[in-house]
């Protein structure tokens, strides 16, 4: 007999740069503050993981002296579908124009995801993605 969990989404979790020190968080019903949003467990894993991509981001632009547009990262999980219960897959959404060349921009976000401790740390499949202020 194998044992099966119920199918369930997480998130969406929101962590936006504006080109301060100060990153902010939303989730799909509330305003952006400068704390994570309460929730489950899965949702401060999520927080975690949005804010070290926010801050990989800033640190491989710096790394190539290269000044960035505000962006904001989206997270979202998917539990997975047998026991034990844990995040399966978590989508990494970058949203924004990180910068003008669209080339530059892959790049960042290949060495981001290279430099992000917390998706590095993580056993689930990490999927990141960007989608332009202009989609």
């Amino acid at each position: 007999m194998t044992l099966t969990a119920k199918p369930k989404s997480f998130g969406p979790i929101f962590a936006s740069f504006n080109g301060t020190q100060t990153v902010h968080y939303s989730d799909a019903t509330s305003e952006r503050s400068p704390h994570p949003p309460d929730g489950t467990p899965v949702d401060m894993l999520l927080a975690s993981l949005a804010y070290c991509m926010v801050r990989s981001v800033e640190w491989a632009a710096k790394s190539q002296d290269i000044v960035l547009q505000p962006f904001s990262v989206k997270v979202m999980g998917r539990k997975a579908a047998n026991l034990p219960g844990r995040v399966e897959v978590m989508t990494v959404t970058l949203i924004g124009d990180l910068v003008d060349d669209p080339n530059t921009a892959s790049e960042i976000v290949k060495m981001a995801k290279g430099l992000c401790t917390v998706s590095n740390t993580l056993t689930c499949e990490i999927i990141v993605t960007m989608e332009s202020n202009n989609a």
